[in-house]
């Protein structure tokens, strides 16, 4: 796993929303914000409330980019890894219980209270490869990487 650099984790949770990229049984990309997190040194959790797109994608192929991005800086960073569910009780409420906590000290639209009383998936990710989206900077270039990141998306 990649160590999840303090300034980037500041820097996502800034934001307070991050796209997840997924691909699935059609060959298809998914793309779909997350506003319901939390980062640790080495994983990002998201509450899936949806079951759509993403979670059928991540049932058939855990590989996942995240991109997160502040257009008025021209900054953000890229993460490529695997996700799993996260079933074990109570760690999964616990985390689930975590994340809509903050969530909510940080966002009080109407909305974001609704989907935070309804059952979620808790996804965990792990990041394998890390890239700059920065455009002053070689973004082609992992800025942190626990694997050959050219053997990223190669059949296994």
């Amino acid at each position: 796993m990649v160590k999840i650099p303090l300034e980037i984790k500041e820097f996502i949770e800034k934001q307070g929303v991050f796209v997840v990229g997924t691909v699935g049984g059609s060959n298809f990309p998914n793309l779909s914000p997350r506003i319901f997190f939390k980062i640790e040194d080495e994983v990002i959790y998201w509450l899936d409330f949806f079951k759509h797109k993403s979670f059928k994608n991540i049932k058939i192929n855990p590989w996942v980019t995240i991109a997160v991005f502040n257009k008025g800086d021209l900054k953000g960073y890229q993460f490529r890894g695997t996700v799993s569910f996260i079933t074990d009780e109570p760690t999964k409420t616990k985390i689930k219980n975590s994340i809509i906590e903050s969530t909510l000290a940080n966002n009080s639209s109407e909305k974001v209270k609704s989907l935070s009383i309804k059952d979620a998936e808790l996804i965990e990710f792990e990041a394998k490869v890390c890239y700059s989206l920065n455009p002053d900077e070689y973004s082609d270039m992992c800025i942190g990487s626990d694997i050959d990141s050219t053997q990223v998306f190669q059949k296994l």
